[in-house]
């Protein structure tokens, strides 16, 4: 038996099949929609401190913005930016902190997000040698606005020549007269070489260590030969009728000698007329004393032994050397009266 209102038609059938998928689709729309603008947990770490967000953002870049975090390009973030959130999702988040890095002599800012100073210098391709200076250590850690100064220390070897002085040496010569000098051999200086262990700090000298010194030519020394011959103090230039004639410089004996002895116990009187005389044998004599400059003679007796400077022949005491006018030293002629 047939019974037509319990079966649709063909057209009624499909419409009835449109039907559900659309409600369907409604059904998933509507669940997205849900899920989408549900309000997620989401645990975020900015430099390792746990904040816990509940946001209906969608990627993780807006769940950063939504909490007013910006980022530049040396953060470390994980997940990516665009990355899709789900309830319970962990982001992290590592700040770039800025440091001054001053390497080679130049100064230069950089963000950087190691530790501390030995990952800064690996992070930056650093490269330190045995010798280099490191300023903070490389296990200390980094701090916003840290300076980390690398020190470039290098060594050499440093050769510097100086003078060694050569001495005088003196030798006495008796064929030279007593004060004379004669240079024999000119003195040579000598040559040292000094090597140096030079430390350098960024190029410029630190200290310095003597290491070896090595004399490449030795100095030779100044020979002086030095007279001992003996001289007569009188030239004796002629002898008339017995009598002794001598020649030469006379000069005067200072008013200072006034009252005191001389060389034969004889008190000096500066205004007597008296002389000193370098020949022994004539203590006590009279010798008559021409000053060639003005012609006047003095006759004086000789109470001393004298004169006592290189070249001179009589002094004279004071009265005797007014007497014929001799002020200084001068030329003489000196004859022996008895």
């Amino acid at each position: 038996m047939t019974f037509p209102g319990c079966f649709l038609s063909r057209s009624g059938k499909r419409f009835a099949g449109k039907a559900f998928m659309l409600l369907t689709l409604l059904i998933i729309v509507i669940a997205v929609y849900l899920a989408l603008t549900a309000e997620k947990t989401v645990y975020l770490y900015v430099d390792g401190k746990k904040t816990q967000v509940a946001t209906k953002a969608e990627t993780v870049g807006e769940v950063l913005a939504a909490c007013e975090i910006y980022l530049c390009a040396e953060d470390i973030l994980l997940p990516a930016i665009d990355t899709e959130v789900s309830n319970e999702m962990e982001i992290y988040l590592q700040r770039a902190i800025p440091v001054f890095l001053k390497v080679d002599q130049q100064l230069r800012l950089i963000y950087t997000t190691a530790e501390n100073v030995a990952d800064f210098l690996a992070e930056e391709q650093v490269q330190l040698s045995a010798l280099d200076r490191v300023q903070p250590q490389l296990t200390s850690t980094l701090k916003r606005n840290d300076t980390v100064e690398i020190i470039r220390v290098t060594t050499e070897l440093v050769e510097e020549e100086s003078s060694l002085d050569f001495k005088t040496v003196s030798k006495k010569d008796p064929t030279l007269p007593v004060g004379k000098k004669r240079v024999e051999v000119e003195g040579e200086k000598g040559v040292l070489v000094k090597t140096y262990k030079i430390v350098l700090a960024d190029g410029q000298e630190e200290s310095r260590e003597l290491i070896e010194e090595k004399c490449l030519r030795e100095p030779v020394n100044r020979v002086v030969a030095v007279g001992t011959k003996k001289e007569e103090p009188a030239l004796m230039v002629s002898s008339r009728g017995g009598g002794r004639v001598y020649e030469g410089t006379a000069s005067w004996i200072s008013n200072k000698f006034h009252g005191k002895k001389t060389a034969y116990g004889d008190i000096y009187n500066k205004d007597a007329f008296t002389c000193a005389f370098p020949d022994k044998a004539l203590q006590g004599k009279t010798l008559r004393v021409t000053y060639l400059k003005t012609g006047n003679s003095v006759d004086v007796v000789v109470n001393d032994y004298g004169p006592h400077i290189k070249g001179r022949i009589i002094d004279l005491s004071a009265a005797a050397a007014r007497a014929i006018g001799l002020s200084g030293v001068g030329k003489v002629k000196v004859e022996v009266l008895d």
